[in-house]
Order: C-alpha cells, then sequence, then structure tokens
C-alpha cells in the first residue's frame, strides 16, 4: 500500500474531534459572551513573544520539508495543522481562541502517536499523552471562562483589578500551565511518550508544544508568576531535579530517552526567567525557549537520520554511524555543542544571564544554577567522548539521507545565528 493512502480512520477521528473542540470554543466565546455581557476584543496580535516563537515553527516545518517523501499524507497533515494552530496561538489574545489553538495543536500530535507510530508501547504512551491534555485541558477551560466573566473580557490583556478567588484561580491556572509544559512534579510522562512516539511528533513536541505552557503563563499569568508561582524555593526545587535528569541522562542507552531527559533538565532555565526577570522582560524567557527548541529538535532530526541509517536508536550501535562519516561527524559534534550551549547559540548568553541575575536572589539559586550550568556541559562532552573511541565497524550506504543532513545543517545554522534576534 502507498504512503500516501487515504486513512479513513484517522480521518474520521481527527474530524469529530476538531468539531468538538470547535463547538466548545464557539459556545465559550459566543453564547457565554452574550449572556453574560463580555466585551469583544481583537484576536490577535504580533509581539516580541509572539514573532520569536513563530520563528521558532516556521524554522521546525523548513526543516521536517526535507523528510515529506518519508511521510504518510496524514502524517503532513496533522503536522501541518498543528503548526499552523501553534503559530495562530502565539498570537492569540483571545482566551477562549487561546485555549481551543492550544489544544487543537496538541491533539494532532496524539492522532499520529496511535496511527503512525511504529512502536510496541505506543499505546500506553497515548494513554499517558491524552491523560495529560485531558486532566489539563477541561480546568484550564473553567478558570478561562470564570475569569473571563469576572473581567467582563475575552481579551485577557484587559484582565486586572483580581479578587482573592480570581487571585486563587488565576493559581491554579499557572499550575495546570506548568502540567502543560512540564516541570517538575508533572513531567514523569514526557520521556515514556517521547521513546514511543514517531520522530516528527518528537521534534514537534519538544520543539513547540512545551512552549506552548510558557506562553501560556506569561500571557495569562503573568501577575501571580514572581510573587507565587516561581518563588526561590521552587527554582532551587526544579534546578536540582535537572541536576537528577542530567544523571538519569547518563544511564540511558535509548537516544530519545536521553534527550528527553535533556530537553526536560533545560526547560527549566526558561522558568528561572520568568522567576528573576524585571516585570516586562518575560520575552527573554521566549528567546531562551526559541534556542531550545531549536537545539533539541536538531538533536532528534540527527537521531532520526541515525535511525534511517541503521534502524537502532541505541548509542552503542550508532558508534558505528560515527567511525564511518566525517560529515555526520561534523554535524553530531555541532548538534552537541548547540545542547551544551555553546557562544554564540542563544542559550548561552541566556544562561549568563540568568546566572548574574541569580546572584541578587540568594547564594543558594545561584549555587544550584552554576550547577546546573556545569553538568549541562559535561553530559553531553561525555557522551561525544564514548561515541569518539572504541569504534566498530559497520557498512551504510549514505546516498538516501543527503538531502536529511541539509535539513540538520540548517537548524545547526538556525541554532548559531539567532544570538541576533537579541
Amino acid at each position: 500500500m502507498s504512503r500516501w493512502s487515504f486513512n479513513w480512520n484517522g480521518w474520521s477521528v481527527s474530524f469529530y474531534i476538531f468539531l468538538i473542540f470547535g463547538t466548545l470554543v464557539c459556545a465559550c466565546n459566543y453564547v457565554v459572551g452574550a449572556y453574560c455581557g463580555l466585551s469583544p476584543a481583537r484576536v490577535f496580535c504580533l509581539d516580541v513573544v509572539s514573532f520569536y516563537l513563530i520563528v521558532l515553527s516556521v524554522s521546525l516545518c523548513v526543516a521536517l520539508v526535507f523528510f515529506v517523501s518519508s511521510l504518510s499524507f496524514f502524517s503532513v497533515v496533522m503536522l501541518l495543522v498543528s503548526a499552523v494552530c501553534s503559530v495562530f496561538c502565539y498570537c492569540c489574545f483571545n482566551a477562549f481562541w487561546f485555549w481551543w489553538l492550544y489544544e487543537a495543536a496538541i491533539v494532532s500530535l496524539i492522532f499520529l502517536l496511535v496511527f503512525e507510530s511504529p512502536y510496541p508501547e505506543r499505546y500506553v504512551a497515548s494513554w499517558y499523552f491524552a491523560g495529560y491534555l485531558l486532566l489539563g485541558s477541561l480546568p484550564m477551560l473553567l478558570c478561562i471562562m470564570y475569569l473571563a466573566v469576572w473581567f467582563g473580557s475575552n481579551y485577557f490583556g484587559n484582565w486586572s483589578l483580581l479578587s482573592i478567588l480570581s487571585y486563587k484561580v488565576l493559581l491554579l491556572l499557572s499550575v495546570l500551565f506548568i502540567s502543560k509544559i512540564p516541570v517538575f512534579p508533572f513531567h514523569n510522562w514526557l520521556p515514556l511518550v517521547h521513546a514511543e512516539v514517531p520522530f516528527p511528533v518528537s521534534v514537534c513536541l519538544s520543539g513547540y508544544i512545551m512552549k506552548l505552557g510558557l506562553l501560556g503563563l506569561c500571557r495569562l499569568c503573568g501577575r501571580v508568576l514572581p510573587d507565587e508561582v516561581f518563588r526561590i524555593f521552587y527554582l532551587a526545587i526544579c534546578l536540582v531535579v535537572s541536576v537528577l535528569f542530567f544523571v538519569s541522562a547518563c544511564t540511558e542507552l535509548d537516544s530519545k530517552r536521553w534527550l528527553a531527559f535533556m530537553s526536560l533538565a533545560h526547560i527549566n532555565i526558561s522558568c528561572v526567567c520568568l522567576g528573576i526577570a524585571d516585570p516586562g522582560k518575560e520575552s527573554l524567557a521566549m528567546l531562551y525557549s526559541l534556542g531550545h527548541g531549536l537545539s533539541s529538535s536538531l538533536v532528534f532530526i540527527m537521531l532520526w537520520v541515525f535511525y534511517d541509517l541503521i534502524g537502532s536508536r541505541s548509542w552503542f550501535v550508532l558508534k558505528s554511524i560515527v567511525s564511518n562519516s566525517v560529515a555526520l561527524n561534523l554535524l553530531l559534534v555541532g548538534s552537541m555543542c548547540v545542547v551544551m550551549s555553546v557562544p554564540p547559540t542563544v542559550q548561552f548568553f541566556c544562561e549568563v544571564y540568568s546566572l548574574v541575575k541569580s546572584s541578587e536572589f540568594g547564594v543558594v539559586l545561584f549555587f544550584f544554577l552554576g550547577c546546573y550550568l556545569f553538568l549541562g556541559g559535561v553530559v553531553p562532552l561525555v557522551l561525544l567522548g564514548g561515541l569518539f573511541t572504541r569504534h566498530v565497524s559497520m557498512q551504510v550506504f549514505y546516498d538516501s539521507v543527503v538531502g536529511r543532513a541539509a535539513s540538520v545543517f540548517f537548524l545547526l545554522v538556525m541554532c548559531f545565528v539567532m544570538f541576533a534576534l537579541a
């Protein structure tokens, strides 16, 4: 059967799910608005935060274009729907449409996990993924409905003059967005899902889906972030857990799980940026998210190229690729340098700023952030040392991946030139 055959089951489920989501958002936005007297406001607006994230999604779409020939038609459409919904979500300032676009971007990837994943534990992973979606999405919708009615506007730029109850609802909403990133203690599902989803879903999940949670925190919960959510004690705990993620990554032979733990550890820096940044400086966290999304997606695509060559995700087997190709050696070294946040990557400048700024908040945060930065560079370096020593020999054919290696090179260049946006 051709890769481009029509999948009736997948398309039917997709249609009904999106129909339900569309009905929900229309009911909340118009019916609830009409009865409660909510004031209308503009839906989309471009700012610095949305610009950074749009650059991220567009860059990932360009990188995935090199792999279109190996994807089914259903996969291409679902990836495109997810990317388009994410772009509109970045610019959306209407609370209900923000929620709908957010969930639509995630649901598209769940379909790909169920219908397109070649791995045996995909149904278990889909339950984790769906649970993450449902347990956070419906309470989030209820919180948004309450806040929209309380403030009398669907435009969350007009949300001000908090009461005690609305303040608590914002705190609950911030916890729900934290679970969407995810940050400790809501992180357990992510390594399992990354291990079972197809590579393009991993690229999107680590590339921009995690950033939607940070976007929700900036857009809707900015008033409670520094004082109530990202306190110094919680940030210190997150950094300690990041160190544990680095240790867990060192024990992983599965390259996708290794990268999932590294991604979980690095995303905590965005939370640190939100916690210690001056008011109105939330764009720093989004700038770091831009670098994080490009770097993690770059390595996932690199692993995808390796998997197509030898059919394995084990680091022991991947050593054979390293020992046979100079070009792949250079791409691998460049990819790991991006993960290590070497200059002039965006992450390097954001991490240095965070380290300097953390000294104003006490020795504890400064110490744990320093430990994080040290281990964040050592773990990929140790992996490179293991890959480039004690070589084994395996004959592989590289002609089929020349075009895909161009995708890796494109993201590698983007990672090293994005610092100019700052």
